[in-house]
């Protein structure tokens, strides 16, 4: 794996960077997945922070210890005050999302994209950004675009009149199962129970209500064997994506010039080392832009690509040299194997001899007594 930090001095990273770029130039079946770290520039900050969602909701819901992770876990809908906390994290969020803006990253997804360089793109995120570029997305958590009820799984736009209920702490309830009831005691009959509206996003410990179909995309995505697999933004942590993007990376390395990109601010576990040619720690939007300097210019590219070909030649010297080396080995080991063999060979039929003359020695002394 290459490194290439980004507050390293430009001498230092330009001709990685550039190499790189050369990459993205010759690909022509790019597979994207992106995480959080895309998005804060466009105006969703760290949940972290100190004036971050996580302490707004504490300072709406002193007396409920909710640890940040726990609001996006299935489980705390056992809890009443919990489900008030989530619910108050949502609304909030939602503001959030109405008012982000498409970042240079998803700016250069779009260019991708333009130039019919990207297959796919697989997001963990779900501010719907991508929605505003048309990019070609499969959204691996859900949307804050939508909500859907609990009990009939209906759809609706996360309008902010549900945004203000769900402020309060409080869901709204379903207007398809509202509507179903209604008529229902228009003609007599007995009332059934009445779903309420969450967020279209999937949390931890819950099913992808659309599994099923992104694996199936994800193999047909496979299928057309990508030659670029790019990670932005994510340290890779969801067990079904690391899985998805380790078989994406072994396909990629599988065809002529296959190459891996992993770009985040913070380094990766040793699991990946193996998985990605390049590591770039730093903001993904600096690393873009870096980038696109060099798409720009096509004397950069051609000079990059020429270093790449020229290390490839070496590599593929040295591993030729390598492997006559051992083939010379394998040769000379089994000759000494052989060797040793006769030698034994020849030491047992001496004995056999050694013990036949002294039968017959034996016989001779017996005739002469």
């Amino acid at each position: 794996m290459v490194k290439i930090v980004l507050s390293d001095p430009a001498e230092i990273i330009e001709q990685r960077i550039a190499e790189v770029a050369a990459y993205v130039n010759k690909s022509r079946r790019a597979l994207v997945v992106t995480g959080a770290g895309i998005s804060c520039s466009g105006g969703i900050p760290d949940f972290r922070s100190s004036d971050g969602l996580y302490n707004l909701v504490k300072a709406r819901h002193p007396g409920v210890v909710l640890k940040g992770a726990e609001l996006f876990d299935a489980m705390l809908f056992k809890d009443t005050n919990r489900t008030k906390c989530f619910y108050t994290f949502m609304a909030e969020l939602k503001a959030l999302v109405t008012t982000a803006k498409p970042t240079a990253t998803h700016r250069f997804l779009r260019d991708l994209q333009a130039n019919g360089k990207l297959l796919r793109l697989y997001t963990q995120n779900i501010d719907d950004l991508e929605a505003e570029l048309d990019l070609p997305v499969v959204q691996l958590h859900g949307t804050m675009a939508t909500v859907k009820c609990t009990l009939c799984t209906s759809q609706y736009a996360f309008t902010p009149e549900y945004q203000n209920a769900f402020r309060q702490g409080e869901p709204p309830v379903c207007p398809k199962c509202e509507a179903v009831g209604e008529e229902r005691s228009l003609l007599g009959k007995r009332q059934l129970a009445i779903g309420t509206l969450r967020p279209d996003i999937v949390l931890y410990n819950e099913e992808h209500p659309n599994g099923e179909k992104i694996g199936l995309q994800q193999c047909s995505d496979i299928r057309k064997r990508p030659d670029l697999l790019i990670v932005l933004g994510t340290s890779l942590k969801i067990p079904a994506l690391k899985k998805f993007v380790k078989l994406a990376a072994r396909t990629v390395h599988s065809t002529k010039n296959g190459i891996t990109i992993l770009v985040n601010k913070t380094p990766p576990t040793k699991e990946w080392e193996h998985v990605f040619d390049y590591q770039v720690m730093g903001d993904v939007d600096d690393w873009v832009r870096l980038t696109e300097v060099r798409l720009d210019d096509k004397q950069c590219l051609a000079a990059a690509w020429s270093r790449i070909q020229q290390r490839k030649s070496r590599q593929s010297t040295s591993e030729d040299e390598d492997e006559k080396e051992n083939r010379s080995t394998i040769i000379r080991l089994k000759k000494t194997a052989a060797t040793t063999a006769k030698r034994k060979t020849a030491g047992q039929t001496t004995l056999d001899n050694y013990r036949i003359s002294k039968r017959a020695l034996s016989s001779k002394t017996k005739k002469a007594k």
